[in-house]
């Protein structure tokens, strides 16, 4: 994995913190955390980015690579988001994981659905 990955996969653990319980001192730290890794994912990302986004490769258990990028294009074009950002994670519901696109807006964590992890 690259940096620029451990740093997505970074931002992406601390955008899923919920700090609505927390005393201020809490949440303006993990604001600048946030902030800071974001920061950091950008500044790695530099140059290796186009106007297209980046590529969201196909996970293991998904043979069909083509049926995979189908599914990364709607969810995007579903969030209204550019292929820059986001973060692919796992969601368990009930008892099945799914994937979905998870990003940041202003201090919300917004998600949008992907597919599941094992296709049918």
């Amino acid at each position: 994995m690259s940096d620029k990955e451990y740093a997505h996969q970074a931002l992406s653990a601390l955008e899923r913190i919920e700090t609505e319980a927390h005393d201020e001192f809490v949440c303006d730290t993990y604001e600048r955390a946030v902030t800071a890794v974001g920061e950091l994912a950008t500044a790695l990302g530099e140059g290796d980015e186009t106007d297209d986004g980046v590529a969201v490769d196909a996970p293991e258990e998904w043979n069909d690579e083509e049926e995979w990028e189908e599914k990364i294009d709607e969810a995007y074009e579903k969030a209204e988001i550019a292929r820059s950002k986001g973060t692919l994670t796992t969601k368990t519901i009930g008892e099945r994981e799914y994937y979905y696109l998870q990003w940041r807006e202003g201090e919300k964590v917004k998600s949008q659905y992907v597919a599941p992890i094992s296709p049918a």
